[in-house]
C-alpha cells in the first residue's frame, strides 16, 4: 500500500524511534502490561454465527496509498534466537491502520514477560529498530503513517514482534464529501466483485417481517435503495460468501455498506470478521470515540469510528484492509489465510453502550425493538480477489 508519511520527533519522553536510521524520542503511556488495560478479543472457532469474539489486535482499515504492514521482513527479530528457542508469545494491542492521534496503544502479554516497543518511519526496516521498555504508546506526538513494533523478552525464548503500520490523523475517517474520507461509493471503479451467497443469517430480535429477512437482498452491486436490504435485528449476524476469495493485497480488499438514511446520522454499527474456512474467524478492531447517550437516535459520526461496519450512509461503504489482521494469532499460526477469504461476517451491535470497542470502551448506536432493529445490510464489494 505504498505509505507515505511523517513520524514527528519530540525529546525528552520515554520511547525510541527510529526514521530512516535517526533515533528520536517519542511519548509513552506508561507501563502498562497488565491484562486488564485493553480488552483484546478472542478467537473465535466456531461453526455457527453467534457472534463470539476473535483474535485481538485485529482491525483497521489501512488508508488507500499505504503498504500493508508486515513487509518481507515484518514479524522477525533477532532477538534471543537459535535453532532450540521457542517463540516469545507477540503482545497485542488495537490494530487500526487509520487511527486517531489521541489514541493510547497498550500492548497486553503474558504474565511474567516484558514489552518492549519501537517506531519507525513506515518505509523503514525492523533491522533498524531500537526497543525501549514500555508497553503503552501514545500517539499524540506522532502523524502520517508509522510503523509501531512491540515484542516480549524473557530468558529462553525466541523475538517475535507485533508489527503493524498505523496510518495517525487527527481523526478517523470523515464522512463524504471530505477528502479525506475513506468511504467507497457503490459504483467505484476499484469495485471487482459483490458477495453472492449466504453460509449463515440468525437475525436477532426486533426483525420478523419476512420482506426484511432475505439473505438476497445483499447479494450483488449495493446502491442507493434503502429498503433493498436484509435486517439482522439486536445482535443478530450473517455470513456471506464469495464467487473468488477476498485476498489481502495492495489498499482496501473489500467494504461493506449500510442503508443510514443521511451522512453521519443514524449510523448502525457492526463487527466485521473473515474466515478462510468458514469456521475460524478473526474481528476486526474497532474504534468508538463519541460521548453520545444511548436512545433511539444516537450514534457517532464517521470521524469518531474507527474499524465498524456502518460509519457512512447509503450508497457508500466502510473499508477494510486485511493486512490490519497480521498480528492475531489465528494469522500468525496460518489458521486463517489472508490470501484466501472465503467467508465474511457482519454481527449487529446492540448500541447501548455495553457492547465494548478495542480500547474498552461503549458503543452506542440507534437502539430499536423494530420492526426493522439492527444492521441493515445492502452488499459487500471485493476490491482485492483472489484469480
Amino acid at each position: 500500500m505504498n505509505r507515505t508519511g511523517r513520524l514527528a520527533a519530540i525529546a525528552g519522553l520515554g520511547l525510541v524511534a527510529v526514521a530512516c536510521g535517526n533515533s528520536a524520542s517519542l511519548p509513552s503511556g506508561g507501563d502498562a502490561s497488565a491484562a486488564g488495560d485493553a480488552p483484546m478479543a478472542r478467537d473465535a472457532t466456531t461453526a455457527g454465527d453467534a457472534a463470539p469474539k476473535s483474535d485481538g489486535a485485529t482491525a483497521g482499515d489501512a488508508a488507500t496509498g499505504t503498504p500493508d504492514a508486515g513487509t518481507s521482513d515484518a514479524g522477525t527479530s533477532d532477538a534471543g534466537s537459535g535453532p532450540d528457542a521457542s517463540a516469545c508469545p507477540v503482545p497485542l494491542a488495537p490494530d487500526l491502520s487509520i487511527i486517531a492521534d489521541d489514541e493510547v496503544l497498550n500492548f497486553v502479554a503474558p504474565a511474567g514477560f516484558s514489552v518492549e516497543v519501537a517506531v519507525l518511519a513506515a518505509s523503514a526496516s525492523i533491522s533498524t529498530a531500537v526497543f525501549q521498555p514500555g508497553s503503552s504508546l501514545r500517539l499524540a506526538a506522532l502523524s502520517g503513517s508509522t510503523r509501531v513494533l512491540a515484542q516480549t523478552t524473557a530468558a529462553g525464548c525466541a523475538g517475535a514482534v507485533f508489527n503493524a503500520i498505523y496510518n495517525i490523523r487527527a481523526t478517523y475517517a470523515p464522512a463524504p464529501p471530505d477528502p479525506s474520507t475513506s468511504a467507497v461509493e457503490y459504483n467505484d471503479p476499484r469495485i471487482v466483485a459483490w458477495a453472492e451467497g449466504v453460509a449463515s443469517y440468525l437475525p436477532g430480535p426486533g426483525v420478523s417481517d419476512p420482506k426484511w429477512m432475505m439473505p438476497s437482498q445483499a447479494f450483488g452491486p449495493a446502491g442507493t435503495d434503502t429498503t433493498a436490504v436484509v435486517v439482522l435485528g439486536n445482535g443478530g449476524s450473517i455470513t456471506l460468501t464469495f464467487d473468488l476469495p477476498i485476498t489481502d493485497g495492495d489498499s482496501w480488499d473489500f467494504a461493506v455498506y449500510e442503508n443510514s438514511f443521511a451522512s453521519d446520522e443514524y449510523l448502525e454499527l457492526g463487527f466485521v470478521e473473515v474466515s478462510s474456512d468458514g469456521t475460524h474467524f478473526v474481528r476486526f478492531d474497532s474504534a468508538f470515540q463519541s460521548s453520545v447517550v444511548p436512545s433511539a437516535s444516537s450514534s457517532g459520526t464517521a470521524a469518531e469510528i474507527g474499524g465498524l461496519a456502518g460509519s457512512y450512509m447509503v450508497g457508500y461503504g466502510t473499508p477494510f484492509d486485511l493486512s490490519a489482521l497480521r498480528n492475531s494469532p489465528s494469522v500468525r499460526d496460518g489458521t486463517v489465510d489472508l490470501t484466501s477469504i472465503k467467508y465474511v461476517r457482519i454481527v449487529d451491535i446492540i448500541g447501548d453502550g455495553t457492547t465494548l470497542d478495542s480500547f474498552g470502551r461503549g458503543i452506542v448506536d440507534p437502539i430499536s425493538s423494530g420492526p426493522t432493529a439492527g444492521f441493515d445490510l445492502d452488499g459487500i464489494a471485493v476490491l482485492n480477489q483472489r484469480m
